[in-house]
């Protein structure tokens, strides 16, 4: 069994402008409230790993301890970013999507997928707030993309 939660939200810019902090693995602790750190061990693509530091003064250090690396499975230009977490016994599979709606604006979906036999503990520590913090998220990446554009003004 799995537990899935999609979360979509239009946002006032185009996919490109959202680009640039959710390629940078290591800016996702910017926008994302639920990261501490996250450092990519390599070139962002597809089969690279990182490992990522939940925030938070339980899970964090905890996570530090047990966790393996991620690994990113699927990265589309100004499209798409899917990373996968291995937990004991099954993955947190995160896919996030820019899908453009107009000239200027973009659909942004996170789909958070939980499998295996520990996903109910997992949607218990984490699960949960990936999606419960969803709006903050996209507050947060709506007013990089703004200061990106300003910044390149």
């Amino acid at each position: 069994m799995t537990w899935t939660r999609t979360s979509r939200e239009i946002l006032p810019c185009p996919p490109s402008a959202l680009w640039a902090p959710l390629a940078d693995f290591t800016r996702w602790p910017d926008w994302d409230p639920d990261l501490a750190t996250v450092e990519l061990h390599g070139p962002a693509e597809v089969g690279s790993t990182g490992f990522l530091v939940p925030s938070g003064a339980v899970r964090g250090p905890l996570h530090s301890r047990v966790a393996k690396p991620f690994s990113i499975t699927s990265l589309v230009q100004d499209h798409e970013i899917a990373v996968r977490q291995p937990i004991p016994g099954g993955a947190m599979d995160i896919t996030l999507r820019l899908t453009a709606v107009g000239d200027d604006r973009t659909e942004f979906v996170q789909e958070v997928t939980l499998s295996g036999p520990l996903r109910a503990v997992m949607v218990a520590v984490i699960g949960g707030d990936v999606v419960k913090h969803f709006d903050v998220k996209c507050a947060r990446l709506t007013d990089l993309a703004a200061a990106q554009a300003d910044h390149d003004a």
